[in-house]
């Protein structure tokens, strides 16, 4: 058995562009996205690994540093989830 930690995120933290990405990623064939995406109708699931190049140009500054957030408090993945906190160490924009 095989068990995994994520960390909660508001939405906030990305920016309306980049939630209009991280939904078209979501229903794209997986080998088609720079970054595994899973919409939860709330938000999106995503891996916290580092990205490799050339996809790591593809993904948003303010994702790649709520990755490196997630990866730093030792979670291998990111829930944004519109109700959750935000942190006051990432970004937050305006919806």
């Amino acid at each position: 058995m095989e068990f995994g930690r994520y960390l909660v995120l508001s939405t906030v933290h990305v920016c309306m562009k980049t939630a209009d990405l991280l939904d078209a990623w979501a229903v794209l064939e997986p080998s088609s996205r720079p970054l595994a995406v899973a919409s939860t109708h709330y938000g999106w699931f995503i891996p916290t690994r580092e990205a490799e190049e050339p996809d790591r140009q593809q993904i948003p500054e303010e994702v790649l540093a709520a990755m490196r957030f997630g990866r730093d408090q030792g979670c291998d993945y990111l829930l944004f989830d519109c109700d959750a906190d935000e942190i006051t160490s990432l970004t937050v924009f305006p919806w």
